[in-house]
């Protein structure tokens, strides 16, 4: 069972665990029937990212369910329905307008990463024959020396994307050890002084 459901805007993350329980109880779901907790993993808002990490890692040390962790690049690239190859761009530091990106392909009709996740700047992200997508209005001005128009996909949901993207993980076996786990971008990224 898939609940998408969002935090009034007037209400901030305090109040998440309050929705989380009133949800489960609307629905008639019980903690203990949770078998497996999909977090998106960064990189992103680095609160935020804590946030849904401390809560699921919560659920999964209380129920014994599976933690499967999904990239937010993953996501926000899955989404994508155009033809081309894509990169997923995620902005990184607004001040040197350095963004977390990685290329995808699509094989079979799932999503392929193509290239290793990274950071850099404009210059060093395109290539020929992908189109470059976000989660969030990109000023393109930052791109226009390139003659690339990022594509905003803030507007389409992310848990379908996903909801797929964790089948497939639950398909293959891919957990996570929840004791271990951190927001994604902590170990893999480091940032430029």
């Amino acid at each position: 069972m898939l609940i998408n459901e969002r935090l009034p805007e007037s209400e901030n993350a305090d109040m998440l665990i309050y929705h989380v329980k009133k949800t489960f109880n609307d629905k008639g779901i019980e903690l203990k029937d949770i078998r497996y907790v999909s977090l998106s993993n960064g990189p992103g808002s680095f609160t935020g990212l804590r946030i849904g990490s401390a809560i699921a890692k919560g659920i999964c040390y209380c129920t014994g369910s599976k933690l499967i962790e999904i990239s937010s690049l993953d996501i926000l690239a899955n989404k994508y329905s155009g033809e081309n190859n894509v990169i997923s761009i995620i902005f990184s530091n607004t001040r040197t307008s350095e963004f977390y990106y990685c290329g995808y392909g699509r094989k079979d009709g799932k999503l392929i990463r193509l290239s290793d996740y990274k950071k850099d700047k404009p210059e060093d992200i395109f290539k020929d024959g992908f189109d470059i997508v976000a989660d969030e209005y990109i000023n393109n001005d930052h791109f226009r020396e390139f003659e690339i128009n990022v594509k905003d996909l803030s507007g389409i949901s992310n848990s379908e994307s996903q909801l797929d993207l964790t089948t497939e993980a639950i398909e293959n076996g891919m957990f996570s050890n929840f004791n271990t786990s951190e927001p994604f971008y902590m170990n893999e990224f480091i940032p430029n002084n």
